[in-house]
């Protein structure tokens, strides 16, 4: 082996050892990092629509929202949802556009621009006047409360 053989293979470890190392320390900087500035939540409530200017959707009569896990709800959070009772609770809906029916997708923004009638990806979950479990970030400010919506299923066609 040549002087330069060697310098060229101590060259390549150290350099595909200073990015495992980099992530390793990476992946201890994330252990200890703080609790994420928004938590993801559930809440049970009415759907409204408000239309003044700009349409938006809100979660009213909403129970206090419950810390939980990202993911789809199970049947026994579904079933356990039907149970809870109205709160005084109202939120922003945010991130709406995919829980609304295909008509009211094409309705929304410029939606009709880029999709096409055979390309609608919307659930239907989410119409005016129907009592529905929702999992989402929730957003606090000084002004209003809002949920960036990631899950919603309907309870019940009435708000009780």
């Amino acid at each position: 082996m040549t002087i330069r053989t060697i310098l060229t293979t101590g060259l390549l470890v150290a350099a595909a050892w200073m990015p495992l190392s980099e992530a390793a320390a990476g992946q201890r900087r994330a252990a200890g990092r703080p609790k994420p500035q928004v938590e993801f939540v559930q809440t049970v409530g009415c759907v409204e629509r408000r239309t003044r200017g700009n349409t938006t959707w809100w979660l009213t009569r909403a129970a206090a929202p419950t810390v939980t896990r990202p993911g789809v709800f199970n049947e026994v959070q579904v079933d356990e949802a039907r149970q809870t009772a109205p709160g005084g609770g109202e939120f922003r809906l945010i991130g709406f556009a995919d829980f609304l029916t295909p008509e009211g997708l094409l309705n929304f923004g410029d939606r009709a621009l880029f999709t096409e009638p055979d390309q609608i990806n919307a659930s239907g979950e989410l119409r005016a006047g129907r009592t529905v479990l929702v999992k989402g970030l929730l957003i606090e400010t000084d002004g209003e409360s809002r949920i960036n919506l990631l899950s919603v299923v309907g309870l019940a066609d009435g708000c009780d």
